[in-house]
């Protein structure tokens, strides 16, 4: 599967990295051990959100399956609610890139039409 950028983007969240730091370094091994299980929420977080790249990237749930060690089945059940919203998300954003897109080039059109306009007008 091809590599697309969305792999540049990522970026550990403050949150996580905070929460790591923590577990591995609290000097109490309570704090740490609660840390740790913070963290673990949190990765399953990240993990969803990989599984939601992987298939908008065209991984099938077999592949992903497979990355996390669990069958296409067990990876959909887990996985494909954050999917969903993952390509609802991305379907919105297109949508609203689509509509600026279409505003943008109306106002473009307007004012080229009204420059040509003046333009035309006898001093």
């Amino acid at each position: 599967m091809a590599k697309s950028d969305s792999r540049d983007r990522r970026t550990v969240p403050p949150l996580m990295a905070a929460t790591w730091e923590s577990a591995t370094s609290d000097p109490d091994p309570l704090a740490a051990l609660g840390a740790t299980r913070a963290l673990i929420g949190l990765l399953s977080t990240w993990e969803a959100k990989l599984a939601a790249e992987a298939v908008a990237e065209g991984a099938t749930w077999e592949a992903v399956g497979s990355s996390v060690g669990v069958s296409r089945q067990a990876a959909w059940e887990r996985f494909h609610d954050d999917v969903a919203d993952f390509k609802h998300q991305v379907k919105e954003q297109a949508r609203a890139l689509a509509d600026r897109h279409r505003r943008e080039a109306q106002e473009l059109r307007d004012e080229i039409k009204r420059r040509a306009r003046d333009y035309r007008r006898p001093y």
